[in-house]
């Protein structure tokens, strides 16, 4: 499709003549075009209409290349496509490398920063171009900035702004964004009414500007507002017909199931879509939505093809194809471990279907690394994304294939810096088990105490977290050290995680190996002793040499008990090593039981207690929701009042999720039939762009029956972004309790249950 922004070129006496020498072009345009063209820029900011904005900037940007307002006001057209830091920033740098302090160059490096998702660096950028030159926008980039970086900063700014600059377009965009997100940073929800109000304001003083009718219908659909939603977007549509973003709310919001019929939503969806293609020209940004659309909302998977087909003939490399690239490998990935799942019931997971099954994984995840993903951050959370698969599944083969496992580790430890304990944690350990680099990932580990230091000073940590993260580290540095040789190195590593988390029970259970092994060490040094004539030996040497080997025993004994009291879930190693232990020492395990069963209950007792201490002290309430059960059938959150509830959010895509469900099922079974007690899970596989079927399928073939709603927005929308999380809420509506994280924990059951009966009181904690 062809589509053409004619460019009028006045002559004439208003004409003047301006030479490029840099760029070797003549070309003639008046100082009121040049104005006119700015203008129509921001008209493009006004309408949404960022690819046509795209495409008028460029041919504006030959006749003017020297102007910085109007290359900056292109790169904001290229930012509202959601291009990558590299074609903004190359906008930002022309202006910047003629005058640093240029205002409108630091505006531009600002988008490039938002575009990498460096909020400190874009919110440092544009406050220095608003203090040099206090223009709107940049008040507006500011506060885009300061949403994601600190949201108190963003306030405060706010506040420090004059009548008129709070009332233009731009800044009240951004305003209404950053309450939008306060209600989760401040854990106030009346923020998301204010931020409606705030849209509402835009709407009455700006009735042309798209942002305060899409905003407001985004955040709508959000909340499982279809028909209030719907009217707003449709008024979005009439102003801006031609806008991809626009059009693509539109699409989705007409997906969701309580709006329209399954016999009315494809033909609503295409006759949207058809009408889109008319009015706006075919660009990168447009083609990936289609392709998105097409596969994860309509699932049509051939007119998809279609359109990236023509995307990656557009743009290979562009970061809206590597959207595509990752988006592809999430669905075939979903569909694989499903795959999987199924096998390891019914086969078991030393089966050859179930390693069968891990290459055809470890695969996937190889052929998107091989596409020409875009260099940035998000280009790196992709290749981190398809590195973390390839270490999950090549740990799991047997035998592991150890090339393969540390090249997966040196990829995570590249891109995978998102997941800070796996990247440089788990997955050095693992190569220090699995392969011969322990050398190698002792230093591997070891790169990871500044990433930690840097992450926690960009996202303000406390110093409890921070020192649970580099003991982590510790741990790995330590354990690797180990393995590669250094036991004196690896003890000091290990001993100095515990100091920075003495319930680190990786930690413990590492350092218990090391002091069994100089026991070990000390044994073979006394049969020496022995197996020699000694002229010099004493009694007493012996008797020294002795009581060494006992004290390393006895410590490696401490390390397994308090790592056995400490563990909360996950893998138990601690029994069968404090058993190897006892063996050792006894000769044989008769009286283990008795033993480890003091140990038993001391932990017992000491896990119910944490479980109680760890109430809230201030509770919170939730979002108010309406969602689908597998069924259809819908489920209002209103409908819990007056019980204790309890929402469990999950995916099938998340291991540790999965690993814990089994326990999950017992603990719904044990309330089921108790009418003052909900339990609800929430799966955001929808939002995973997973098919329902597959969810439907998934809890079929495990014999689930537990309830699940299907999130279509909510989890994002109530500021989960750990999985799994659990809330437990009282009967007022209030959340008491939050558990954080799962895995294999056959406690769930009993702890889930003690959060639950301390909020009914049955315990007198009430």
């Amino acid at each position: 499709m062809s589509y053409q922004f004619p460019i009028r070129l006045i002559s004439g006496s208003l004409a003047i003549l301006v030479v490029c020498a840099s760029y070797g072009t003549e070309q003639r345009y008046s100082p009121q075009e040049l104005e006119a063209a700015k203008a129509k820029l921001r008209e493009h900011n006004r309408l949404w209409t960022f690819q046509a904005g795209a495409i008028f900037g460029q041919e504006w940007l030959n006749h003017a290349p020297e102007d910085a307002e109007l290359r900056a006001l292109y790169a904001r057209q290229l930012h509202g496509q959601l291009y990558g830091l590299r074609e903004i920033q190359e906008h930002a740098d022309a202006i910047l490398e003629r005058d640093p302090d240029n205002p409108w160059g630091l505006y531009a490096q600002a988008l490039a920063f938002l575009a990498d998702r460096k909020h400190s660096e874009a919110a440092e950028s544009s406050l220095r171009a608003w203090e040099l030159l206090p223009r709107p926008e940049f008040a507006a980039t500011h506060l885009q900035a300061l949403k994601s970086k600190s949201v108190e900063e963003g306030l405060a700014f706010l506040d420090s702004l004059d009548a008129a600059t709070l009332q233009h377009p731009e800044v009240l965009h951004a305003r209404a964004e950053l309450e939008y997100w306060a209600q989760y940073a401040l854990e106030d929800p009346a923020y998301a009414d204010t931020s409606l109000a705030t849209l509402d304001t835009l709407r009455a003083r700006w009735p042309d500007h798209v942002s305060g009718y899409f905003r407001a219908a985004e955040q709508l659909y959000r909340t499982n507002k279809p028909q209030e939603a719907l009217p707003l977007i449709e008024e979005t549509i009439g102003l801006s017909p031609g806008s991809a973003e626009v059009r693509y709310l539109h699409w989705n919001i007409l997906n969701k199931e309580d709006l329209l019929s399954a016999e009315e939503r494809r033909p609503a969806i295409e006759a949207s879509i058809a009408e889109y293609r008319k009015a706006a020209p075919e660009t990168i940004r447009g083609l990936a939505l289609l392709t998105t659309t097409y596969r994860s909302v309509l699932e049509d998977e051939e007119e998809a093809a279609e359109f990236e087909a023509k995307l990656m003939a557009l743009a290979p490399a562009s970061r809206h194809a590597s959207w595509i690239h990752q988006e592809k490998f999430q669905r075939e990935y979903q569909l694989l471990r499903s795959e999987l799942d199924r096998i390891e019931r019914e086969h078991g997971a030393d089966s050859q279907e179930y390693q069968d099954q891990l290459r055809l994984v470890c695969d996937a995840a190889y052929r998107l690394l091989e596409k020409p993903l875009y260099d940035d951050s998000i280009g790196e959370s992709y290749r981190g994304l398809a590195y973390r698969t390839l270490f999950t599944s090549l740990e799991a083969m047997n035998p592991i294939p150890a090339e393969e496992l540390a090249d997966a580790v040196r990829g995570l430890v590249r891109y995978g810096r998102d997941n800070l304990h796996t990247t440089y944690s788990a997955a050095p350990i693992s190569m220090a088990d699995h392969t011969p680099y322990a050398e190698e990932a002792a230093e591997l580990a070891r790169d990871g105490i500044q990433a930690v230091i840097d992450k926690a000073e960009e996202d303000e940590w406390e110093e409890d977290r921070l020192n649970y993260y580099l003991s982590l580290i510790h741990d790995a540095i330590g354990w690797a050290s180990y393995k590669a040789g250094h036991v004196e190195e690896g003890r000091n590593e290990l001993e100095q995680a515990l100091e920075l988390s003495e319930k680190n029970t990786s930690a413990l259970y590492h350092l218990g190996q090391v002091f069994e092994h100089m026991a070990t060490e000390a044994e073979a040094a006394l049969q020496m002793r022995d197996s020699k004539t000694v002229v010099l030996q004493t009694e007493a040497e012996d008797q020294d040499a002795a009581e060494a080997v006992r004290n390393w025993l006895d410590k490696a004994e401490e390390s397994y008990i308090a790592g056995l009291e400490a563990r909360s879930w996950g893998e138990n190693p601690f029994p069968e090593a404090l058993g190897a232990l006892y063996e050792r020492r006894h000769g044989s395990r008769e009286g283990l039981d008795e033993y480890l069963a003091s140990f038993y209950e001391r932990d017992r007792s000491q896990r119910h207690q944490r479980i109680l201490a760890s109430r809230l002290d201030t509770a919170r309430t939730y979002e108010p929701f309406i969602l689908p059960e597998l069924d259809g059938e819908q489920v209002d959150s209103v409908e819990l009042d007056g019980k204790v509830a309890v929402l469990h959010f999950w995916g099938t895509w998340c291991g540790p999720c999965v690993a814990e469900l089994p326990e999950y099922q017992k603990f719904h079974a044990r309330y089921l039939d108790d009418p003052r007690v909900e339990v609800i899970s929430i799966s955001n596989d929808i939002s995973m762009s997973i098919a329902r079927d597959v969810l439907d399928t998934f809890m079929v073939e495990n014999e689930y029956d537990f309830t699940v709603l299907v999130d279509d927005g909510y989890v994002q929308m109530a500021g989960v972004n750990a999985f799994p999380t659990t809330w437990f809420v009282d009967g007022d509506g209030y959340i008491q309790f939050v558990k954080l994280g799962g895995g294999s924990d056959s406690h769930l059951e009993e702890e889930f249950a003690w959060r639950v009966e301390a909020l009914r009181g049955a315990d007198g904690s009430r």
